[in-house]
């Protein structure tokens, strides 16, 4: 019909029924294929994939243990979350903190070291928490059956010993305004390498003063 040809060619008017035709690259994409070759586009995607992987991969892997100037007790303990350090306050101040452990209280946080002495292997610290008002005695390089002992008063102590590790540290002791405190160490069987006798002390004391500026 002669109206046929007519709406055939009006590209306005019918049905296109010649569905899309194959794709042309535009052309800043075929110049960048003819400079480079398929093959860089592969690796440039397979560099950004490893990449990626590595990226969400590490943070995973480098969780690790607590440093070990924190206040670690005779077993393994499970550090706290980023979370929890930075948003969890001391659940105890002076005399309320008497007795208890500094970690459990958070009163671990923040601490400082007032006074420290060493003898052989084994470092024997006085721990200070100025949000708590606490101290407590802290022995390292210790072995199993070493104690340490922390006192604010000849009948104000506290003592723990070694189970497991290397580390230990007493429960608190409050601090006021004006204290004094001592911190013994007692090498259960010495240590012969470094000319230690059995039941030999290590002891140092802290008071005030020692308090560094906050």
């Amino acid at each position: 019909m002669p109206g046929s040809r007519g709406d055939a060619d009006d590209p306005h008017g019918g049905t296109d029924h010649s569905g899309p035709g194959p794709r042309t690259a535009p052309p800043d994409e075929r110049s960048w294929l003819k400079r480079h070759g398929p093959e860089t586009l592969i690796g440039s995607v397979i560099v950004a994939a490893v990449t990626t992987v590595l990226t969400v991969t590490i943070p995973l892997l480098a969780g690790g243990e607590r440093d070990d100037d924190g206040d670690g007790g005779a077993g393994p303990g499970h550090a706290p979350s980023a979370v929890t350090a930075t948003t969890e306050p001391p659940t105890c101040t002076m005399i309320d903190c008497d007795g208890l452990d500094p970690k459990d209280t958070h009163c671990d946080r923040g601490a400082v070291t007032l006074a420290r002495e060493l003898a052989g292997s084994m470092q024997v610290s006085v721990r200070y928490s100025p949000g708590c008002r606490t101290v407590w005695g802290k022995l390292v390089g210790a072995e199993k059956g070493d104690t340490i002992e922390i006192a604010t008063s000849p009948t104000k102590k506290e003592r723990k010993a070694v189970r497991t590790g290397h580390t230990q540290y007493t429960a608190m002791l409050p601090a006021g305004r004006t204290f004094s405190a001592q911190a013994i160490g007692t090498s259960l069987k010495g240590q012969p390498s470094h000319d230690l006798p059995p039941g030999d002390q290590v002891r140092i004391g802290a008071d005030q003063n020692d308090i560094p500026p906050l």
